[in-house]
């Protein structure tokens, strides 16, 4: 299977496994280490347009790679639920390898909700979300932040948002972090951890093991459902 019909491939998985969800609005980009609010952001959910439309409108190119560090398991068998990160300071952060020298990061796509349906009367307060990218040693290369409403609100409660890059250059190690603030819950898979998702505090520039606290002061190694796109 070509790269291309591998990205198309993982979306429409989605679509079909929870009842058309739809993809992410016109894209906005954002220069290098600036904080800009979309104007995307409209006080409205997501259309609903089909996932393969919406890949074909975002992904053009014929040599994307699609990298992944959870199970890889189809989204409609995955042991999932939403969880948000534990401080306001803190990102769910998955760690990826730049597959080759030269590499550029193109889109990430992450699966979350803002706890919204159609089921609401009203729609949900505008919550800030923010996605930074990261170096193998934790120095940031770019900072993207906006509100909700284009990429997780949703009547279907949750919803695959493919978010644009402007072309990052990476080598080796990074890591994309995800800041939904204790407001927005990002998908995590509960089983067949790969020890690749993290929680970062921004404060201490510190990482942790990506876990949930059980019981008993256990733990659970889980996977943040955040997916890279790039060539």
């Amino acid at each position: 299977m070509r790269r291309m019909d591998l990205i198309i491939a993982l979306l429409c998985c989605v679509a079909l496994c929870f009842g058309a969800i739809a993809a992410s609005p016109s894209p906005t980009k954002l220069g290098l280490d600036q904080l800009k609010q979309s104007e995307s952001a409209k006080n409205v959910p997501a259309e609903n347009q089909s996932a393969k439309e919406a890949v074909m409108t975002q992904l053009p190119q014929n040599n994307l790679t699609l990298l992944k560090q959870d199970s890889g398991t189809n989204l409609s068998v995955m042991n999932l639920t939403f969880t948000t990160s534990p401080t306001l300071g803190s990102a769910q952060a998955v760690k990826f390898t730049a597959p080759k020298a030269g590499w550029k990061l193109k889109l990430v796509i992450a699966v979350a909700t803002d706890g919204w349906n159609a089921s609401r009367n009203e729609l949900p307060n505008a919550l800030p979300f923010a996605i930074e990218i990261r170096d193998a040693n934790l120095g940031l290369l770019y900072h993207f932040a906006d509100i909700q409403y284009p990429y997780f609100t949703t009547e279907m409660g949750f919803r695959s948002a493919v978010i644009e890059m402007p072309s990052i250059p990476v080598e080796g190690d990074f890591y994309v972090c995800f800041y939904g603030y204790r407001s927005i819950g990002l998908a995590t898979e509960l089983q067949n951890a790969t020890g690749n998702s993290y929680l970062f505090d921004k404060i201490t520039g510190s990482l942790y093991p990506g876990v949930l606290t059980l019981e008993n002061n256990q733990t659970l190694p889980v996977n943040w459902l955040i997916r890279a796109v790039g060539e």
